[in-house]
């Protein structure tokens, strides 16, 4: 019955395919889901001729359902209406996992859960299916393969998907397990060839233990007809890696531990991202704060397809020593520098002040961006998030990410700014969401550079208030490496503009309960920051040592009766004051 839709639905495509739809305004963007029709969680993949799979879960009769959207490189709609993959009852909206995976054949593998195989004896019960799609439509593993045969399970989370030498796919899950009245969190793998044909044994292959969880697994190619795969092991969460050959055995001799410390009380899963290095191995990324000092610190791993530690420093690599809270990191592996690459956000102990900030690493572990890494964006009583990065082009890497411009986020708006990872220079910076629709907008995702030419980009657009119907949208677009968007355009290129910053200013005047001084020296300078009140009495001396050049920050928890106060810096060479207003 679903080839036979396809059909028509391709016969009824087929007169408006030739009209582009990618938006040249910001103010206007692209539809990736209908815009009068709800949607869950959502993700996408690249094609190999530029084009883009979404995978939609949404609202259908009672249940949630899975369908999928094609985009080709101009912007056309593949399908007239998105393509239903599976409609059988399920509680798809909580899952933490994968939902989409689009192969060298630019096919895409979705996984769902649902609960075709639930009798119904002890509730809700489901298992994980898997269907493999071509960019025609055509479902070629029919129905979907159940990993586990129908096998039902109290939950199942955490789906991670990727594709091996041969052709072949690697599936790996977590689900809730009882042996011997233990119950704890297993984890499953399977291998399906091309063809859907299972190859692995999962008992040969399942991690399992009465005494604690094995989650959160996440694989990657390992070359060779091999995976490797990344997964948390006990209660705190403890990192580790496995290498597994064709077969399913492990490669290494043993399972190669990362990272130890504990998360506090953030999901792992919420912190982790992993990306897959050139040689067969992957760095993976985090915040945590092992030392309870209730900063957190960005570190990163890189594990090597020889089961070494790249390395040479346990627990990973920390990314910066500036000293303020570092979280929502991201990170990526550039092939044309042979490099890895980090961007976090970095917020003050209050969480009242942020910048962004970038950072370069060596497959030795060396911070090629010095100790505290490159200031992307200063600190500002804003807030940055939802970073991504991405390779450019001229010897440039993209980053992208959010920003808050008010302390509600009713306003927030999408950025790329694009550094020369040679000198660090800053070369551009765009705002691709820019428009007079002013709202929430969160979830941005982003795919590599294609063919030198463009990314793809997605986010959730919540509405204006003013919006009557359906206020969240999820929209699309395709930004050009020249500064553009939709169809390229020389012409329209928008180069950024890098703003002279003052030696000594405060980022705000009108203060609440903490105050941030950016200062801008060419060397470093012996320097004393101290607050007076009108009257011209000493209320605090925020800082007093040796200030280091470039941009550096001063904060001051202004615990100070309401009025107006004087900051003043001085130094060998100037006496700089500025008047604050504490409320």
């Amino acid at each position: 019955m679903k080839k036979l839709l396809l059909l028509v639905t391709t016969a009824l495509m087929a007169g408006s395919s030739a009209v582009a739809q990618w938006n040249s305004n910001p103010a206007e963007n692209m539809l990736a889901w209908p815009d009068n029709r709800s949607f869950y969680k959502n993700e996408m993949g690249k094609t190999s001729d530029g084009g883009v799979w979404v995978a939609i879960n949404h609202p259908g009769d009672d249940r949630v359902c899975t369908s999928l959207q094609l985009i080709d490189s101009a912007g056309n709609y593949k399908f007239e209406e998105p393509l239903l993959v599976a409609d059988y009852p399920s509680r798809t909206w909580t899952t933490t996992g994968q939902i989409l995976f689009v192969d060298r054949d630019d096919n895409a593998i979705v996984a769902v859960r649902d609960e075709r195989f639930n009798s119904g004896v002890n509730g809700s019960e489901e298992s994980y299916i898997v269907y493999k799609i071509s960019p025609e439509g055509e479902f070629l593993w029919g129905d979907g393969i159940a990993l586990e045969g129908e096998n039902v399970y109290n939950y199942v989370i955490s789906m991670n998907m990727c594709q091996m030498s041969d052709g072949s796919y690697v599936f790996a899950w977590t689900h809730t397990y009882e042996v011997d009245a233990s119950r704890n969190f297993a984890l499953e793998m399977q291998r399906i060839s091309a063809e859907g044909e299972m190859l692995w044994d999962p008992e040969t292959v399942r991690l399992f233990d009465s005494k604690g969880n094995f989650q959160y697994p996440y694989v990657v190619d390992g070359g060779n007809n091999q995976v490797i795969m990344l997964y948390a092991k006990g209660t705190a969460c403890d990192l580790y890696a496995r290498k597994l050959d064709f077969d399913g055995t492990p490669v290494w001799s043993e399972d190669v531990r990362i990272y130890n410390g504990g998360w506090g009380n953030v999901p792992a899963w919420n912190l982790i991202e992993v990306h897959p290095s050139e040689d067969g191995g992957f760095i993976v990324t985090w915040n945590d704060d092992r030392y309870f000092t209730q900063i957190e610190s960005a570190y990163m791993a890189y594990v090597k397809s020889n089961g070494e530690l790249g390395f040479s420093t346990e627990n990973g690599q920390i990314l910066g020593l500036a000293g303020w809270r570092q979280l929502r990191v991201s990170s990526f592996y550039d092939k044309a520098s042979d490099a890895f690459y980090a961007l976090w956000s970095e917020f003050s102990a209050g969480q009242s002040w942020c910048r962004q900030v970038a950072q370069k690493i060596n497959k030795e572990g060396e911070l090629l961006w010095g100790e505290n890494g490159v200031e992307l964006k200063p600190m500002e009583q804003t807030k940055y998030s939802f970073n991504s990065i991405q390779s450019s082009v001229n010897d440039e890497i993209a980053f992208f990410y959010m920003r808050a411009y008010d302390p509600s986020g009713r306003n927030v708006e999408s950025f790329v700014t694009t550094v020369n990872v040679n000198d660090t220079t800053i070369r551009r910076e765009f705002e691709f969401t820019k428009g007079d629709r002013i709202s929430p907008k969160s979830d941005l995702e982003t795919l590599p550079l294609h063919d030198g030419k463009y990314w793809i980009v997605k986010w959730l657009d919540q509405g204006a208030e003013t919006d009557e119907v359906n206020k969240d949208r999820l929209m699309i677009q395709r930004v050009n490496v020249d500064f553009t968007l939709g169809n390229p355009n020389a012409d329209e290129a928008v180069e950024g503009v890098q703003a002279d910053t003052d030696a000594f200013v405060a980022l705000a005047t009108l203060v609440e309960n903490e105050a941030m001084f950016a200062t801008n020296f060419a060397t470093a300078t012996q320097a004393t920051l101290a607050i007076y009140d009108i009257n011209g009495a000493l209320v605090a001396t925020p800082f007093d040592g040796v200030l280091a050049a470039g941009r550096q920050y001063i904060e001051w928890s202004a615990n100070v009766p309401a009025g107006i106060y004087l900051a003043t810096l001085t130094t060998a060479n100037s006496v700089e004051t500025v008047k604050l207003m504490v409320k």
